[in-house]
């Protein structure tokens, strides 16, 4: 009876010292090997992006004197497809009429409204990181804040893989009005101003999906360096992604590196860099993301 006391007392004690409330195991829906993790962890605070801690630069590309702190958010929302709720939590991205850019001895880019993040351990440098080699998909889920909408009229680059020339992108990933110098036909219509829309590198638009208002919406680009191919794949809300388009012929080389966030580009431009028309940001506009990592898919692989 004692030893049997002491078995019993023994294996409350052990109970009493388990964590509370652990977390049942949730499954992930990212199924193929993580090149770049973009997630937001549950214990991450704002500060966070300020510091090498965070799962991006904590110095590029923002507002002039900015500090990531300051303009990003961490809204209290759904989580998206690709995001574990245990683990996970959604970040927001906004701009303000402060988000004037100045790259390294140039001047401030004026034309622009703009807040990028880009993925910490993503080199420019070409060939520098397994990102730019073999089939690499690029996921990202996003969704709007009605509290600060984007202003639609004018064309927003959301998500782009930039060469490391800077003077173009493999793909780009835009919503709004897009202007007739990036391969739009700069008409403002409903349809236009309410749609996403996925560019090849000859700003070709190759794939279209409504803006919903409502819920997250989840796409992914399958860069395959290889073949020279490009591949979009779309869901809404916590459906599965499906193939978009076909593989589509696209010149992948130069490498460079992924950035998200908001670029807002202006109207009645010439040079949409340095001049056109920016009418004044009330408060800020901002843009959900989660669910953001890059995925090596070489063997095949696609997280649905």
């Amino acid at each position: 009876m004692h030893s049997q006391l002491i078995t019993f007392l023994g294996l409350l004690s052990l109970a009493s010292s388990a964590p509370p409330n652990r977390p049942h195991h949730q499954p992930s829906n990212i199924k193929c090997p993580v090149i770049f993790d973009g997630h937001v962890l549950r214990n991450q605070t704002l500060s966070t992006f300020d510091t090498t801690a965070s799962p991006y630069s904590p110095t590029y590309v923002k507002g002039e004197n900015l500090t990531w702190s300051s303009i990003l958010l961490l809204p209290n929302t759904s989580h998206s497809r690709f995001d574990t709720p245990s683990r996970h939590k959604p970040l927001e991205v906004t701009i303000n009429d402060a988000s004037l850019f100045r790259p390294g001895g140039g001047n401030l880019q004026i034309g622009f409204r703009r807040a990028g993040l880009l993925l910490k351990d993503d080199k420019n440098d070409i060939g520098a990181d397994p990102a730019d080699s073999g089939v690499v998909t690029f996921h990202w889920s996003i969704r709007q804040d009605s509290a600060r909408p984007l202003n639609l009229s004018h064309e927003y680059m959301n998500v782009w893989h930039e060469r490391a020339d800077y003077v173009g992108n493999q793909f780009t990933f835009v919503g709004g009005v897009v202007l007739k110098v990036d391969g739009g036909t700069g008409e403002d219509t409903k349809e236009e101003r309410e749609s996403w829309k996925v560019q090849g590198r000859g700003n070709d638009i190759v794939f279209r999906a409504p803006i919903l208002f409502d819920q997250w919406q989840n796409f992914a680009v399958q860069l395959d360096y290889v073949n020279d191919t490009l591949q979009v794949f779309y869901s809404k809300g916590n459906e599965k992604l499906k193939a978009g388009t076909e593989k589509l012929k696209n010149d992948n080389s130069g490498g460079g590196q992924l950035q998200l966030g908001i670029a807002k580009k202006p109207t009645e431009t010439n040079t949409v860099v340095f001049d056109g028309y920016q009418e004044s940001i009330r408060g800020s506009e901002g843009q959900i993301y989660g669910g953001v990592f890059v995925e090596d898919s070489s063997n095949g692989c696609l997280s649905v």
